[in-house]
């Protein structure tokens, strides 16, 4: 099997992680759940009477203006950084940039970077990220295999007797080559 392209690691996550998200309540939010909180948030600025609803969305989101772009945060206080809430379709990328920020970092490392500036990354999300990248699967510590010990054959006459031993060597092979004959 060849190596799966970018795309294909791409799609494969979102798949998983549309899966696990299905019929749960998730706050990863797919990009249309997205665009309507903005435009729901925008529309309340105008109206005088509010709803529950409207006072929820209030207290939790706030929209920040970058140029045309209109990006949903968490509601703020004084002078904080803005932590974006990123849309389902973006994470991957997003994922991806912090996985290679930590130097392939595990989930811990990645959860600190993310939560910097970012709201809903889930650690479900990044344990499917981690699970399809090819350079920690390369990495990842292989189980060993234990053998047992072999007694040397104790001889009088040179030649007369002789010994094979087979080392496995499938968890690092060499090209086709998995073992190792010694006579």
């Amino acid at each position: 099997m060849a190596n799966p392209t970018e795309r294909d690691l791409e799609a494969h996550f979102r798949e998983e992680l549309f899966q696990r998200s299905e019929g749960k309540k998730s706050v990863l939010l797919p990009k249309e759940q997205y665009d309507e909180i903005i435009s729901e948030l925008t529309a309340i600025d105008k109206s005088s009477k509010k709803m529950p609803h409207e006072y929820y969305l209030l207290k939790k989101y706030e929209i920040l203006k970058c140029g045309d772009v209109l990006k949903l945060i968490r509601r703020r206080t004084a002078n904080e950084d803005p932590i974006y809430f990123a849309t389902l379709e973006d994470t991957f990328d997003i994922i991806k940039r912090a996985h290679i920020a930590t130097g392939h970092g595990g989930g811990d490392k990645m959860v600190k970077e993310l939560s910097k500036k970012y709201a809903n990354i889930t650690h479900d999300a990044i344990s499917i990220y981690k699970s399809l990248c090819i350079e920690c699967q390369c990495k990842r510590k292989r189980p060993t295999t234990k053998g047992t010990v072999v007694r040397p054959i104790l001889t009088k006459n040179f030649g007369s007797r002789s010994q094979v031993d087979l080392v496995d060597m499938q968890a690092i092979k060499q090209g086709n080559y998995k073992w190792i004959m010694v006579y």
